[in-house]
């Protein structure tokens, strides 16, 4: 590969949460710039502070030749497979790349379960000559892709942020925080599900059975 071509990182922030959008982010970077987002600090997003992830995002910016980012909704998240939207999105930006007349030479990804092959069929159908690469946890051995899991985490920092302003404290948005599962009881007591919300996911009906359960219990005798 010529030092002049790109490598291309993508990941993404958010596949697993219950509430908001998830953020599918491409960094594309010049080959003999790479050392340059080490020199940043880059690594895996998860690893890093929400601040620390907002110092270094503008940062990558600087040193990248172009970032895309797509965005996928929770209503799109309801009515589709999400392997199969991740899938698109990872085709949508080979084609804004493709469109913007960029040279890439390389694409990594952070493997999305069992559509590796897909994936390398849509960014072939636009870059039939770069090398693609679908690999488990990429943003630990790749700093370009740590690099567009920076991107991508921090923007999802900032949309659960604005969520949050919007319709209370949700914390992280995901399951697995106390703080997410005791908000959504709370609006679903309260009234419909707000539509950043994802409706299918299994946990959304757990809380609602649960909630139910205790509104019934709360019921005086013969109500």
């Amino acid at each position: 590969m010529r030092s002049g071509e790109l490598v291309v990182g993508v990941d993404e922030a958010g596949r697993g949460s219950l509430v908001g959008d998830m953020f599918v982010a491409a960094v594309a970077v010049r080959r003999d710039r790479v050392y340059e987002l080490l020199a940043l600090g880059v690594r895996d997003s998860k690893s890093l502070s929400r601040e620390r992830r907002a110092l270094i995002a503008p940062r990558v910016l600087e040193v990248a030749e172009v970032a895309v980012v797509c965005r996928v909704t929770p209503e799109e998240i309801d009515r589709e497979n999400l392997n199969d939207l991740e899938v698109r999105a990872v085709e949508r930006i080979a084609r804004q790349l493709k469109a913007r007349g960029l040279a890439v030479g390389e694409v990594v990804v952070d493997e999305v379960a069992g559509r590796a092959r897909d994936i390398e069929v849509a960014v072939h159908r636009y870059y039939p000559e770069a090398r693609v690469a679908v690999v488990p946890k990429a943003d630990r051995d790749y700093p370009v892709v740590a690099a567009a899991s920076i991107v991508a985490k921090f923007l999802r920092d900032k949309h659960v942020e604005l969520l949050s302003r919007v319709y209370g404290e949700i914390g992280s948005g995901y399951p697995s925080d106390p703080r997410t599962l005791e908000w959504l009881r709370r609006v679903r007591s309260s009234g419909e599900l707000p539509s950043c919300v994802r409706r299918s996911w299994k946990t959304v009906g757990r809380v609602t059975t649960l909630t139910l359960d205790a509104f019934a219990k709360r019921r005086p005798r013969g109500s």
